[in-house]
């Protein structure tokens, strides 16, 4: 990769990050261009050199974050030995990404969610990646004894719905030490059977 090329690619997240930051601040609607820009120390044309609009951008940071998501929780359910760690693994996953990233995670789950259509849609679609990523899960523990049988696929919908509401609890509150991560996570394993 050359030097210039490297340079838009760093310059392109430092946009990001500075979106990210007056997103969680001003919230999708009131932020403004300008104020990105600013806060990325860069001339207003130059935002729109990485971004056609604000919109486009907020929707890079949506689908940066659940890319984020995704990758973390793939790689936290690699090499473990049985399904529980599976289960537990990947809900740690999910915990330690959305408070690695909180604030990216305030503009998504807090701000964004009614702020576009196609946002809705976004959402939906990493939910259903997750969802069927837990839905395999829950087979394998009903094939082995470890749970009840039941509808797999809705009993991962139930469970991304509450560690959705789990995050937006803890979006609204002061950033917390990770202390509420056991009591979500021993939560959402009894919620599974």
């Amino acid at each position: 990769m050359s030097r210039s090329a490297s340079a838009q690619i760093e310059r392109r997240q430092e946009l990001l990050r500075a979106a990210a930051s007056v997103f969680a601040q001003r919230g999708y609607e009131r932020a403004k261009v300008a104020e990105i820009a600013a806060t990325a120390n860069v001339a207003t044309g130059t935002f729109y050199l990485y971004f056609p609009s604000k919109e486009a951008c907020f929707l890079d940071l949506v689908a940066q974050l659940y890319e984020i998501v995704l990758q973390r929780v793939t790689a936290a359910r690699q090499g473990q030995a049985d399904v529980l760690r599976k289960l537990k693994a990947s809900i740690t996953a999910v915990l330690e990404t959305f408070e690695d990233e909180r604030d990216l995670a305030a503009v998504v789950l807090l701000q964004g969610s009614g702020s576009l259509p196609q946002m809705a849609e976004r959402l939906r679609s990493v939910e259903d990646n997750l969802a069927q990523l837990l839905a395999q899960d829950l087979k394998e523990a009903a094939d082995t004894g470890l749970i009840a049988r039941g509808d797999a696929s809705l009993r991962a919908h139930l469970v991304i719905g509450a560690m959705r509401e789990a995050l937006l609890y803890r979006l609204r509150q002061p950033a917390q030490d990770g202390s509420q991560d056991e009591t979500v996570r021993a939560f959402l394993l009894h919620a599974l059977g």
